[in-house]
């Protein structure tokens, strides 16, 4: 046995996890784990839901071949986007003006090798300061999560660091030292402080609160005002109330793929998440916060997509929008 395979072998620490996660919140993910495993809990409220994850994706699959536009999917599955997003936030210290995070959220690598390529080439070309990662590192809710770890550790490989993540619906508590070994930074319900151009940066991490609901805003530890941002990372946008009360300046996440297969005028067939439709996908506003929704990074189920391409997400931080007359309209400000 070669020294990776006793990486991915090697025992849980479940006592670390439960310091770090609380006993309650881990007890709560390990049963939903395992019932989920034996077929007794579906992921959603509704049979529509695609994260029922329930043979309705190959039956999916089979109807787009024998349509002919399976291949045009995946075709656009590849066609991976590079969007930047204007983040204006009023009280931002100067010395975070033009601060870039680099997001990426449900990759779901093990789905197909042929996207892995694509993001690193992609991410070799790019300029960030922080890279933050939204959850969901695997396609499979069940079963082995080697495959993942083993694309994901391409991908994290190409990123610089900082590289700071959450877990998703998708991901199992087991994959926590894997994704850690490999260099990211998990976040549990816990804080990292990051410092920039001598000003203090608070990132918060919740866990999935969407289908093991373990997210857990109390155990965040920050102090009022001590910090230049407050950015909050959520594996879905159905947190945003609470993350504005908590005076979160940000909040990234995913989920939702923004419907992954839609209408061509980019409506979404499939709502996933309980937020406000104009949260399923891109720049939004809830009061004083400001969110983004990526539409994922990868594809779930299958490995297609219509009027809805993947996306790398840039977001820049500013104090005020642009007023020059460039006409460049790369830089997108939440709306």
């Amino acid at each position: 046995m070669t020294e990776e395979s006793d990486k991915k072998n090697a025992p849980v620490d479940y006592e670390a996890l439960r310091k770090r996660l609380g006993e309650e919140m881990l007890r709560q993910r390990l049963l939903t784990q395992a019932n989920h495993w034996a077929d007794t809990v579906f992921q959603g409220e509704s049979i529509f839901r695609l994260e029922r994850y329930l043979p309705m994706d190959k039956l999916i699959r089979w109807i787009l071949k024998l349509s002919g536009t399976y291949w045009w999917g995946h075709r656009n599955f590849l066609d991976l986007q590079v969007n930047e997003n204007l983040v204006v936030i009023d009280n931002l210290p100067s010395a975070l003006v033009g601060l870039r995070v680099l997001h990426l959220s449900d990759l779901h690598l093990d789905l197909s090798p042929d996207l892995t390529p694509k993001i690193i080439e992609n991410l070799a070309r790019l300029q960030y300061d922080i890279a933050v990662i939204t959850g969901d590192f695997r396609n499979s809710s069940t079963g082995n999560h080697a495959d993942a770890l083993d694309e994901t550790r391409k991908v994290i490989e190409a990123l610089r660091p900082p590289i700071i993540g959450i877990l998703g619906n998708h991901d199992f508590i087991e994959m926590v030292p894997g994704l850690e070994e490999m260099g990211i930074q998990l976040l549990l319900n816990e804080t990292a402080i990051l410092h920039h151009n001598g000003t203090q940066i608070l990132i918060a991490g919740i866990d999935d609160p969407h289908f093991y609901k373990t997210e857990n805003f109390e155990a965040l530890k920050q102090e009022k005002d001590a910090y230049g941002l407050k950015l909050l990372l959520s594996h879905s946008p159905e947190t945003y109330s609470r993350a504005n009360s908590y005076g979160f300046d940000m909040l990234l996440c995913g989920h939702t793929h923004g419907g992954q297969i839609c209408l061509p005028n980019g409506k979404a067939i499939l709502k996933i998440g309980n937020c406000p439709d104009d949260m399923l996908n891109g720049a939004w506003e809830f009061n004083t916060l400001k969110g983004y929704t990526s539409r994922g990074t990868g594809s779930c189920g299958v490995p297609v997509r219509f009027f809805c391409p993947p996306e790398i997400v840039i977001h820049e931080l500013r104090k005020s929008a642009p007023t020059t007359a460039t006409g460049d309209e790369s830089l997108q400000g939440s709306r």
